[in-house]
């Protein structure tokens, strides 16, 4: 809402839309939303017990980035974001080791 200069989020995701052809919006335990250029789709967020919200934002960003580049839809890729910054919140640090970053994918995608 910094950046549209608004304390409103439907008015700041109209002003984005101006802007952006497509964008996420995170909303800490409130999921997210996401604009794929034709619809809005609000992602569910994974009820967990936050300890350290460093490298939420990041996580999130960059699990759906992986996801819509390797094929996946705005749906799938905002699951796998919002499951993967869940747990970076659940524990101490920003990174994921390689065995949750795995069962991420197993569990969306298998």
């Amino acid at each position: 809402m910094l950046f549209t200069e608004t304390n409103d989020l439907h008015a700041a995701r109209e002003k984005l839309k101006q802007v952006a052809s497509k964008f996420a919006i995170t909303q800490g335990a409130n999921g997210a939303m996401l604009w794929d250029g034709d619809t809005f789709i609000d992602i569910e967020p994974y009820p967990v017990q936050a300890l350290d919200t460093n490298g939420a934002g990041d996580m999130f960003a960059g699990a759906f980035l992986y996801g819509v580049t390797r094929g996946h839809s705005f749906v799938e890729a905002g699951k796998m974001a919002s499951l993967a910054s869940s747990k970076v919140v659940s524990q101490y640090g920003p990174r994921l080791k390689k065995n949750q970053s795995r069962e991420i994918l197993k569990h969306l995608f298998e």
